[in-house]
Order: structure tokens, then sequence, then C-alpha cells
């Protein structure tokens, strides 16, 4: 098995476990729209999907491996849903590189679309909190 397909099979997975469960949790979801909020913010994108279009490659290699150290450290703590929302997070910026497969991308438009809703809910949250 190739490393694209290993990824293909590991994404699929957290694709259906994020539609059939992860939505549903609040606290994984409002991780994830916070960190792609900042995200987006630092790249001065106004969504994740319009971020992810601007990430050049050592800006991507680089996000990858504070991904990877924050969620490892994220482990350890025992804070596993903000492991969880970097996770997809990571997984949605590596599907973005395999444009030769038709599943990918449209699992990266599912993922894409999941994250950009989280991030709105933080951001109308946070708005509403300020005023």
């Amino acid at each position: 098995m190739t490393k694209e397909q290993d990824f293909k099979q590991r994404f699929a997975v957290l694709l259906r476990d994020l539609q059939q469960d992860g939505t549903k949790d609040a606290e994984i979801m409002w991780m994830l729209g916070m960190l792609a909020a900042e995200l987006s913010m630092e790249l001065k994108s106004t969504s994740w999907s319009a971020a992810k279009s601007v990430i050049t490659v050592p800006v991507y290699d680089q996000l990858l491996k504070k991904f990877q150290q924050r969620g490892e450290e994220c482990l350890r703590a025992g804070r596993r849903n903000e492991a969880y929302a970097i996770q997809v997070l990571s997984y949605s910026l590596i599907a973005r590189t395999q444009t030769g497969d038709p599943d990918m991308v449209q699992g990266e438009k599912l993922i894409d679309v999941v994250i950009d809703r989280a991030m709105a809910v933080y951001r109308q949250v946070k708005q509403a909190r300020t005023t």
C-alpha cells in the first residue's frame, strides 16, 4: 500500500467519523472553529478553504509540523478534542495535495464545509460575546 492509499483510507475514516459523531460534539466544533479562525486570520483569509488556497509549500510544511507537535502535546495532556480538531485541519491540508484523485477532491470539499461552518459559528459567538 502506498502512503497515498494509506492516507486515503485514514481520511475516509476521519471524514465518516466527523460527519457521524464529530459534528455533534460542541467542544470539538468550537475547537475546530477557533483553530481555523486563528490560522485563517494569520493567512489573511476569510475562511479555511480560502486560507488553504494561499498557502505556499514552506508554510504548508511549517503548518504540518506545528500540527503534529501540538497534536502530540494535546494527546499527552489528555486534551483529546483539541487533538482531534488539529487532526481534522491537518487532514484537510494534506487532502489539498491529492488533486489527482477525484474521491480525495470530493472529500476535501466535504471536510472544508464542516471546518468553514465551525469557523463561522465560532466567529458569530465570539462577536456576540463582545458586543
